[in-house]
């Protein structure tokens, strides 16, 4: 053993800096994980610190119908067996405000929120003024808001806003509130107003979309079994309970998707440097042909041999991920501290956890792809030294088949190293099935690559005794015994598929950030109109100069029973238990299909109302549910119960935003004494100034109307889908930046095998000119050929994460497949005439003195 290591120890010095490159790719890979792991693994770590502040309660009520004394006494009597040390309620909606004063012309959407004197059971609501936050700001219509919203109205602290046909006085400017839902994304700023001053305004009627809150402060112990009571008394009531462990869950499981997936790229990274490694332990070892043949000589084994050079491949593990943890140290460093809103999170460190998973994987990664160019010590033979042979030597244990020279524990080799590589995949993806398929795509690009060799061998071989001398030289050189034909196609093969399939990735989750508006879409809406209330609201629309006005019925329902061939949920219980059917929907009635609709089967109705209730749904529910024509559904319709027969199956599309869409259509009749309001679809004037009269106007008339105008949602959403794609290109960046890196680094390393080839050649008359020919036609065919595989095998890894992690339609970008044939060529190319301008620059006597 003394012996292996000191072995191990002198081949390190005599050989440093040839590896480099070895070291370079580890370091990549394990930074990446490590970097990218980390900055998760602080939110999350942050989240569970904070999960309490988040929800301001240890346990939440909720419910979108105002509390009735039934449902009161209900909990009541649930909560009184329990230790419940305090108790307070709140009020949740949007709606507009605009300046008290009637000659500022601008109104904006709110989340308005109403608390009550025990608000905030937990964490503390920080005022920009640093007095402490009392309810006795809230009282006599007194509100503290977002100082986003002071900017959009043009007011200060001290001036009046109408909200709900009141006039609040903003008293502060929130800075951190307890409670507040975690995201980038807001329908406008929030808003604090008393519970009481809510109550009696006009906002709270019939349809509108209102959060009505319970909070509960307990000890630890009573959480789980209040919340079971809670849950089971009131099941039948449209209620929700929850913890704040569950808000802190959801967001952990968000957290943890987005970790997956930034592990999942990282780990990609990681296989590019795999790859490196694998190309640069490959032409090491062929190096060292004559040391292993003079260290068998000498009576050292080969247990002895492969034990010294996986030392060295263990030792370089080490060491580049040792530089990959500075690497993340200085990513994560230069993270700046308000990435999520909300969070009170000073600064980033690399985690611990991140840290013994980058290095494991580093080691693990370089000798999974070193273990197969290792085993080539076993294959030489002591004789070499006579008969100076270059080809693969045989060994012991092989089998001959139609494809060549089998052998079996290097087939076993792969094996391991293919179920090693399932399991790495799956582990950093967070999903078994997606690390399959990751790795059974890899292991079929490496195959298909293999025998792209084999097969581009075999045909240029009659083409040696052909052509120009650069030509025959070049076709020798690709067919040649211990060449690096296979060694490139795999290496540039296997980068340009990972490379090409991450970019797939970014391009097709950045096209679900488009958002764009079209020219004959509505452009504004008006929510919670009532029925009294349309006539007037459109007269008033088109004297403020909207270009068209159409208004929907809509109605809130609750899907409570199904009576069909393939499905039955008898209850809302059972109902419950389908996760497409448990949340409350938005539904409406008509006699006529929009353009973005079409019946897949069953019969639309025609124009004559019924008393009959009828129903079209949206075709997801026949697919996920089971839902048939045919069928009965029963709905709560705000208290009312209605039962209707599914007379038709539609397709709905979704990206048409002319037309809206809605799961449930009912035919017109049997809904139109049930409670329901009406939502307007405006195509407001073009003129900033003009939108911002009539929203002004419509919310001073009608108080209890929302107005939400598109193009301010489309600019606040821009913001947000240009930090969500900075983000995806940053990570794409990152990984076709290393790859690039490692490809260059895996092909440039072939040169200390061609200049022993180009000297003689030189030695024997060939000029610079000459040699240079070969090897364009040599590097230029590999690459072309690498390319060719790796760009058409690219699209299958995208069409895997898309569809199965990423959860997003894939949409095939063939263009990035051809250009890789050429561009891969071309840097291949260039990258074999650098190393051979090296070469070229040497004198050959220098060169096979060396040798």
């Amino acid at each position: 053993m003394n012996f292996v290591f000191r072995m191990a120890g002198r081949e390190m010095r005599a050989s440093w800096r040839r590896l480099v490159f070895f070291f370079i790719c580890v370091a990549i890979g394990v930074a990446a994980i490590v970097a990218l792991r980390s900055v998760v693994q602080n939110i999350r770590a942050t989240l569970v610190q904070e999960a309490k502040t988040l929800t301001a309660a240890d346990v939440i009520v909720q419910s979108d119908r105002p509390w009735d004394d039934g449902t009161r006494a209900i909990m009541d009597q649930s909560l009184a067996a329990f230790p419940v040390t305090a108790r307070t309620e709140s009020i949740e909606t949007m709606t507009m405000t605009a300046p008290a004063d009637e000659d500022k012309e601008i109104a904006t959407m709110i989340e308005l929120r109403a608390l009550q004197p025990a608000f905030p059971l937990y964490g503390d609501l920080v005022l920009e003024s640093g007095r402490p936050y009392s309810h006795h700001l809230l009282e006599n219509r007194g509100a503290l808001v977002r100082p986003e919203l002071l900017t959009r109205l043009g007011i200060q602290v001290g001036d009046g806003v109408a909200i709900g046909g009141q006039v609040y006085t903003v008293r502060d400017v929130i800075v951190k509130e307890p409670g507040q839902p975690l995201g980038v994304f807001r329908f406008g700023p929030r808003v604090l107003v008393d519970y009481d001053d809510l109550v009696r305004s006009e906002l709270l009627g019939v349809g509108g979309r209102v959060r009505y809150q319970v909070l509960l402060r307990t000890d630890e112990a009573s959480i789980d079994p209040l919340i079971g009571t809670l849950t089971e008394a009131l099941r039948r009531e449209y209620v929700s309970v929850r913890s704040y462990r569950e808000t802190g869950d959801q967001l952990g499981r968000r957290l943890g998707r987005a970790e997956d997936y930034l592990s999942l790229v990282g780990f990609v990274i990681v296989i590019l440097g795999g790859i490196g490694i694998w190309s640069v332990v490959g032409v090491f070892m062929r190096r060292k042909l004559k040391s292993i043949a003079i260290l068998k000589c000498v009576g050292a084994s080969t247990k002895q041999i492969f034990g010294v050079y996986l030392i060295q491949v263990v030792g370089l593990g080490l060491g580049g991920s040792v530089l990959g943890l500075g690497l993340a140290h200085l990513a994560v460093e230069s993270v700046p501290p308000g990435v999520v809103v909300g969070l009170s999170m000073e600064d980033y460190g690399v985690t611990w956890s991140a840290v013994l998973q980058g290095v494991g994987i580093g080691v693990l990664v370089s000798v999974l792809f070193s273990l197969i160019p290792l085993m080539e010590s076993r294959r030489i033979k002591p004789l070499l030294l006579l008969r100076q042979q270059m080809d693969r030597p045989a060994a012991s244990g092989k089998k001959t088949g139609r494809l060549g020279t089998i052998d079996v524990w290097e087939l076993a080799a792969a094996g391991a190293v293919l179920i090693a590589l399932i399991a790495l995949a799956s582990w950093q993806a967070g999903d078994f099935e997606v690390g399959l398929m990751v790795t059974t795509s890899f292991a079929v690009v490496a195959v298909v690559l293999h025998l792209t060799g084999m097969l581009l061998v075999r045909a240029i071989e009659p083409l040696g005794r052909k052509g120009s001398f650069p030509f025959r030289h070049a076709v020798l050189g690709l067919s040649r015994p211990g060449n690096q034909t296979r060694m490139i196609l795999l290496a540039v093969g296997l980068g340009t598929f990972f490379i090409l399939g991450t970019r797939g990735i970014e391009a097709n989750l950045l096209e679900q950030f488009r958002m764009e508006l079209e020219d004959d879409a509505p452009d504004m809406f008006l929510v919670d109109l009532q029925p009294d209330q349309v006539t007037p609201a459109e007269e008033r629309l088109m004297s403020l100069g909207a270009r068209e006005v159409r208004m929907v019925p809509v109605l809130r329902a609750r899907v409570t029973g199904v009576q069909g061939r393939d499905v039955t949920l008898q209850g809302y219980e059972e109902v419950r238990e389908e996760r497409r059917l448990r949340r409350e929907f938005t539904v409406t009635y008509r006699d006529h299909l929009e353009a973005n609709e079409r019946i897949l089967e069953g019969r639309f109705w025609d124009p004559t109302p019924s008393s009959e209730a009828e129903v079209s749904i949206e075709d997801d529910f026949q697919e996920d549910v089971g839902i048939q024509v045919g069928d009965m559904m029963r709905f709560d319709i705000l208290g009312r119960e209605v039962g209707a027969r599914v007379t038709s199956i539609r397709d709905v599309e979704w990206d048409d935003a002319r037309n809206g869409g809605f799961m449930f259509v009912f035919r017109p009749g049997a809904l139109a004494n049930a409670p329901h309001t009406f939502l307007g679809f405006v195509k407001a004037p073009l003129d900033s100034l003009a939108r911002a009269k009539l929203q002004r106007d419509i919310v001073a008339e009608f108080p209890n109307v929302s107005i939400v105008d598109l193009r301010d949602i489309l600019l606040t959403l821009h913001g947000v889908v240009e930090k969500l794609a900075l983000a995806v290109t940053l990570v794409g960046a990152i990984a076709l930046i290393s790859g690039v890196m490692i490809l260059v680094g895996s092909v440039a390393m072939t040169k200390f095998q061609r200049q022993y080839e180009a000297s003689i050649l030189r030695t024997l008359g060939a000029s610079g000119k000459t040699v240079r020919r070969m090897v364009l036609l040599e590097y230029g065919t590999l690459g072309a050929l690498a390319g060719t595989v790796g760009g058409l095998g690219a699209p299958l890894l995208t069409w895997v994460l898309c569809e199965h992690l990423f959860d997003v339609p894939w949409q095939p970008n063939l263009a990035w497949s051809l250009y890789a044939i050429p561009l891969t060529a071309l840097g291949v190319t260039i990258v074999g005439m650098a190393t051979t301008l090296d070469i070229l620059r040497n004198k050959p006597l220098a060169i096979l003195r060396a040798e």
